[in-house]
């Protein structure tokens, strides 16, 4: 089906419904999923009259003859079912200047959603951009004090997230997340066997790594599967700065809301692992690109995430290396040869 098809269908399972809407806007990303905004025939009593529409194929979005089971999407709908009810996190943040911040940080709303066609419902965030593509395309568009609260609030939500989830009363979602066995394999396959994999494709300058790199794949693989002990829980699975929105990224604001999104590879795994993508990710915008508020960001994030243990820190820091050297060699655009 052509994504004008896919559009179109998608405008006919929803005309009876409060969500139909007059017309849909293809939306830029979505390697998995196609993802529309929809203006709204009518708006909703709260006043909101555009809306998010995800829907998921049996193949990658991005990539048609690359096979992916739909049990993502409702993967994806359990969580931000119970997400939905997840208190958003609220920092306060003042400078040396006497400039005051408010952070907000919390994950989409889940409106609705038709699993037999694998389509959700989400709040559209008015005006928003992803993080990494703001700065990429900005580098100055966040001010240190402004990446600093961003960071704070990104590590004091993802440290209530964990808490959260692993609480007795968030079992079931927990019991959920745990059969999510396809993307938590793939998640430690494309990092895991892909650094492996780096020392064939650059052997001259990974080739005597070989044996370090093998005992971390066979490190992480023996994480794969449990389900409890410090440092283990629900994780978001895909937490990096390409999943955060961010409303009014305005230079002048003083009140920035950010969306945790896409929860299609959330499982059970090391908290670690949430933590290593987001400060690997983070970092690379400034090892690549010298974009200071990547480096901001990055060391407020885990200065504001509490209690962090060494064992959690360290393997944390072997996933930034991991995601570095795997990501940050075949991601295009990131650096050229010699950052490499």
């Amino acid at each position: 089906m052509t994504s004008d098809e896919i559009s179109a269908e998608i405008l006919a399972q929803f005309a009876q419904t409060p969500y139909a809407c007059t017309s849909l806007t293809k939306l830029s990303g979505g390697t998995a999923n196609f993802v529309y905004r929809g203006s709204l025939l009518h708006p909703l009593p709260d006043g909101t009259d555009t809306v998010v529409f995800k829907h998921g194929k049996d193949y990658l979005a991005s990539k048609r003859e690359f096979t992916l089971s739909t049990e993502r999407c409702i993967i994806e709908e359990n969580a931000l079912q119970s997400l939905n009810h997840f208190s958003e996190s609220t920092n306060t943040n003042t400078d040396g200047a006497g400039e005051t911040r408010h952070i907000t940080v919390r994950t989409p709303h889940l409106l609705a959603s038709h699993l037999d066609t694998f389509t959700l419902v989400l709040e559209c965030l008015p005006n928003a951009t992803d993080l990494k593509s703001l700065l990429v395309g900005a580098p100055d568009a966040l001010s240190r004090p402004h990446a600093v609260a961003i960071g704070r609030g990104l590590g004091t939500w993802l440290s209530a997230f964990h808490a959260w989830s692993a609480a007795p009363a968030q079992t079931a979602l927990a019991t959920q997340l745990e059969k999510n066995h396809l993307m938590r394999d793939l998640k430690f396959s494309v990092n895991y066997d892909g650094l492996v994999g780096m020392v064939d494709s650059r052997p001259g300058l990974l080739g005597e790594n070989r044996a370090v790199f093998e005992q971390v794949r066979d490190m992480a693989a023996a994480e794969v599967g449990k389900t409890e002990g410090a440092g283990v829980g629900p994780i978001h699975g895909d937490f990096w700065s390409g999943n955060i929105l961010l409303s009014n990224p305005n230079p002048t604001t003083t009140t920035t809301t950010l969306l945790v999104t896409d929860w299609e590879l959330a499982h059970v795994g090391p908290h670690a692992l949430d933590l290593g993508q987001m400060l690997a990710e983070l970092y690379q915008l400034k090892f690549y690109k010298n974009i200071d508020a990547g480096e901001w960001i990055a060391r407020a994030f885990i200065e504001a995430y509490p209690g962090l243990s060494e064992d959690v820190a360290f393997r944390a820091l072997i996933h930034v290396g991991v995601h570095f050297i795997y990501f940050g060699s075949v991601v295009p655009g990131w650096g050229d040869e010699g950052q490499v």
